[in-house]
């Protein structure tokens, strides 16, 4: 084929070098032989040196070096310190039909030239790698690379069957770039991230048969640093946009046979690279020739070393995600949200306000909703937004690893962000928790909003300690947050006292309730309720306290509880044995207990933050008794709203101080009243869909308004 009149030379060589001056002249050395091997067979092939950051060392070895076989030598000088852009660059000067892309401390066989431009001829959109890759220095292993007939689209989001030198037409070039992926904590391997490219471009990969890469391994390598402080992830391609993703592959299925396409797989899978490498006359003399330039190229080691081929396990996760896109379609998301899973709780009901708030004030905002965890059911699915899709990721999903459901996580919502000002929703959980420090420095052009309710407690030796779960994030992740969202201002206020920076962070936002009409006045019925969750947390042991000394206090008085246990909580050990107490079961919708019934509610916790059960029996026109935990002062205003109780550890004394409010209710019945109805005017002016729809376009919208 001959080559077009706009290149000068059939191949351009380009090796970027940093500071490896001590290995820089046999990687010439080797370099050289490919392209006098190659200017035999009839090629004009040209080197272009780019020098990024080098050092004199560098430098003066690589001018001093032999060179021969090439038509034209240029160098350049840059101050990348970027492998990605210097690449770029290299490219960018090249004048040759076709680019090879080198480092400063490989060798390459001297067929590689030659036979690589040999199969990059056959296909107008083709990139081209060596058939093996022998590893050699702190570790050695044999690779050998099988072309794209038997590795499919899915691999590259499950890994990266390729390396970075590839062999390419320049024009490819035209409107495609690496990416500045330099060491960080966050994105790696821009050769990845390029190959996925080309692959989404269309680009075929085939491999230059018997051909070599001499692949040195040295501590301390880019991709040894890369490793180790990356999350060994890729910034988003366009291969992974979830319509191009499906179509892709489900054209690849399509076009094959899938019997014979999973044959080849396991044959591919079945081989030796190692042994085939050293099994064969014509590799030999290759890696020979090698052994010459380089005698730490120990064919002792080689002999001992390990085996990987490119081709995956035919089920992996990259599977998966293909499923995945499959279920979220076409869309782009202004908020992704992450949820343990989506049945009844405070938080979940918080978050659902949030995302139906913001439909409200703006009609395109949409969601995609991922829950992480293991749930048997989500029982709350019905109160999405209709413009929200949800994904079970953990029940869709079971077979896979923590990891693997991590890492669909982070491609799923790379790809389905509509863009830097998406936001993502994160609701205290493990899976929120982990999956944000793995890839916190991954997600950094969204706004991410952490929603904090409270710190857990325990009681040990009769001292109480917080489990920080919920400050240890944010004390790690401050700077990645968008917004802190409180529920009430008490837990804003000493986070704010703790960490003494960054103080617009947290924004509180009372949750949403609508007030009942007024009761006026009423009898005393001698009833009082207590509802919640029944679990260590909301302290369920001591009612059945409460209502012994309080019947003591007033003969008569009766509590009605109401709640499922959690934990294999044992009901009757915790509500049985009082005369005064009536478990009633469990309820799905407060409204149902029949508030009006009662004359007060009565609220246990050992932790919370403004609990939404409290602020419903408010809304009722219910005073409620309760300790000064979290955020309740904000409600329960003592002789104001309620009653608010000291928070104290000895369960006898917190039974008295419940059982002296109690009959306080009804030692002045018309001041009893009168705090009803003030809990039910705070309700009405604080919680009201308007205030609360307000406060959120404050919040979440800069300033905007209604």
């Amino acid at each position: 084929m001959r080559r077009p009149d706009k290149y000068e030379f059939d191949v351009s060589v380009i090796l970027n070098l940093h500071r490896e001056a001590i290995y820089v002249v046999r990687t010439l050395r080797s370099l050289s032989e490919a392209a006098s091997y190659a200017s035999q067979c009839g090629f004009r092939v040209e080197l272009v040196i780019v020098f990024d950051q080098s050092d004199d060392a560098t430098r003066s070895a690589a001018e001093a070096a032999e060179k021969f076989g090439f038509d034209r030598v240029t160098s350049i000088e840059v101050e990348h310190g970027s492998l990605g852009l210097s690449r770029n660059s290299g490219i960018a000067v090249a004048s040759g039909e076709y680019v090879w892309l080198v480092d400063a401390d490989d060798l390459v066989s001297s067929n590689c030239i030659e036979r690589m431009h040999l199969v990059a001829q056959t296909e107008e959109r083709v990139t081209v790698f060596p058939e093996y890759l022998l590893a050699f220095g702190v570790a050695y292993f044999v690779t050998r690379h099988f072309d794209d007939s038997v590795v499919e689209t899915a691999d590259f989001v499950y890994g990266h069957p390729y390396i970075s030198h590839l062999f390419i037409r320049k024009d490819a070039f035209e409107n495609l770039q690496f990416s500045d992926l330099r060491l960080s904590k966050g994105f790696a391997y821009e050769d990845w991230h390029l190959n996925c490219e080309l692959r989404a471009r269309g680009y075929r990969f085939r491999i230059a048969p018997k051909t070599v890469f001499f692949y040195r391994q040295r501590e301390g390598s880019l991709l040894k640093q890369a490793n180790a402080i990356s999350v060994r992830q890729i910034p988003h391609s366009t291969l992974f946009e979830p319509n191009h993703f499906v179509r892709t592959v489900e054209v690849e299925r399509l076009a094959r046979n899938e019997v014979d396409f999973l044959r080849r797989r396991a044959d591919a899978r079945a081989s030796l690279p190692r042994d085939e490498l050293l099994g064969d006359a014509t590799c030999m003399k290759l890696v020979a020739a090698a052994v010459q330039i380089d005698p730490g190229i120990n064919l002792n080691m080689i002999e001992r070393g390990g085996n990987w081929i490119n081709v995956f396990p035919d089920q992996h996760w990259g599977h998966s995600f293909f499923d995945v896109c499959r279920l979220v379609g076409t869309e782009k998301f202004t908020d992704i949200v992450l949820l343990p899973g989506l049945s009844e709780g405070g938080g979940e009901r918080f978050i659902l306000d949030v995302m139906t708030s913001l439909h409200e004030l703006e009609a395109s905002v949409n969601f995609l909703v991922i829950s992480g965890e293991s749930h048997a059911k989500h029982t709350w699915l019905h109160k999405l937004p209709n413009q929200a899709v949800f994904l079970d990721l953990y029940n869709s999903f079971p077979r896979l690893t923590e990891d693997e459901r991590d890492q669909i996580t982070l491609r799923t919502i790379l790809s389905c962000a509509c863009g830097d000002g998406t936001r993502l929703h994160l609701k205290p959980s493990w899976f929120a928790h982990r999956l944000f420090n793995k890839f916190s420095h991954c997600l950094g052009a969204l706004k991410t909003i952490y929603y904090r309710f409270c710190d857990w407690r325990y009681v040990l030796g009769g001292e109480i300690f917080e489990v920080g779960s919920g400050f240890d994030i944010i004390s790690t992740q401050l700077p990645q947050f968008w917004l802190l969202v409180t529920d009430h201002e008490r837990i804003a206020i000493t986070d704010r006292r703790r960490f003494g920076l960054e103080q617009r962070k947290w924004q509180c936002l009372y949750a949403k309730f609508l007030s009942k009409p007024p009761h006026g006045d009423v009898q005393s019925t001698m009833r009082l309720l207590w509802a919640s969750r029944v679990c260590a947390q909301k302290r369920p042991e001591i009612v059945i306290g409460i209502a012994s000394a309080a019947s003591r206090l007033l003969p008569g008085i009766s509590i009605d509880a109401y709640g499922a246990p959690e934990n294999d909580v044992d009901i009757s050990a915790t509500f049985g044995g009082a005369e005064a107490l009536h478990y009633k079961g469990a309820y799905l919708d407060f409204d149902d207990l029949k508030p009006e019934a009662y004359d007060a509610f009565i609220y246990t916790t050992r932790f919370d933050g403004l609990p939404n059960v409290v602020l419903e029996a408010m809304s009722w026109g219910l005073p409620v008794i309760a300790p000064d935990v979290g955020g309740l002062a904000e409600a329960v205003m003592d002789g104001k709203t309620g009653y608010l109780l000291p928070d104290l550890q000895d369960d006898d004394a917190m039974c008295a101080a419940y059982a002296q409010a109690i009959q306080k209710l009804y030692q002045d019945w018309s001041a009893t009243l009168a705090m009803g109805q003030a809990a039910q005017e705070l309700v009405r002016q604080r919680h009201s869909p308007d205030a609360y729809r307000r406060r959120v376009a404050a919040i979440f919208l800069e300033e905007q308004t209604v």
